[in-house]
């Protein structure tokens, strides 16, 4: 006699409910795993570049040159900062076809957001070789729109420590108003949402009343 027999119908709709389950949870974890994965490469090249974006930042600032602006009155020192822009002679290196001292300017923007209007603050970075012809040291920097540098910022601002005068105590102001020297120290605070970020204190390369003596001059006598 043969007792062998098949599955009924309902035991194979269970059956299949629960194979779909089954897919439907390994289909999940691995969405899962992978919006991980993608997330955590997403941060990790933002970490990289906010970390390349602040050693720029740091390497042109701490090597600031002092130099002096023959075609300005009293020749000044080619530097000036404000609290949203630091724009001085630095050296730039590292890109293509980019080399010497090159007038650099670092400028806070905000962004624009289409659906909140105004979007998170950013640092950017315009750069221009220098005119010796020029009035004014920061006419070579012409229309240049500028590179992110640092972006996603919720607050950003420059401040410099250093007399406002000779002979006055050094305390850190808002602007550079200073004609015969270089500031101490320059800060740029940076407020971020995402953790792990500080203020950047860099000195540039010639500090103090060393600014003054020895300058190097730059523009026709």
């Amino acid at each position: 006699m043969n007792t062998a027999r098949g599955f009924t119908l309902l035991e194979l709709l269970i059956g299949m409910t629960l194979l779909g389950f089954i897919l439907a949870l390994l289909f999940g974890g691995f969405r899962l795993a992978s919006n991980s994965w993608d997330a955590a490469e997403t941060r990790g090249e933002r970490t990289a570049d906010d970390l390349l974006g602040r050693m720029l930042v740091r390497r042109l600032v701490t090597q600031i040159q002092p130099l002096r602006w023959n075609r300005a009155v009293n020749r000044p020192i080619a530097v000036a900062g404000e609290r949203e822009v630091l724009r001085a002679v630095s050296p730039l290196s590292g890109q293509a076809g980019v080399g010497g001292l090159r007038v650099i300017e670092l400028r806070v923007e905000r962004t624009q957001n289409e659906e909140k209007g105004k979007g998170p603050l950013r640092v950017m970075l315009r750069h221009a070789p220098l005119r010796y012809d020029a009035g004014s040291f920061t006419d070579s920097l012409g229309g240049d729109p500028g590179h992110l540098v640092l972006g996603d910022l919720e607050a950003v601002e420059f401040s410099y420590f250093g007399p406002e005068k000779r002979g006055e105590a050094p305390r850190w102001q808002e602007s550079w108003t200073n004609p015969q020297q270089l500031p101490r120290l320059v800060r740029l605070r940076l407020v971020s949402s995402d953790a792990g970020w500080a203020d950047l204190i860099m000195a540039p390369m010639v500090n103090g009343d060393r600014a003054t003596a020895g300058v190097a001059a730059v523009g026709p006598f």
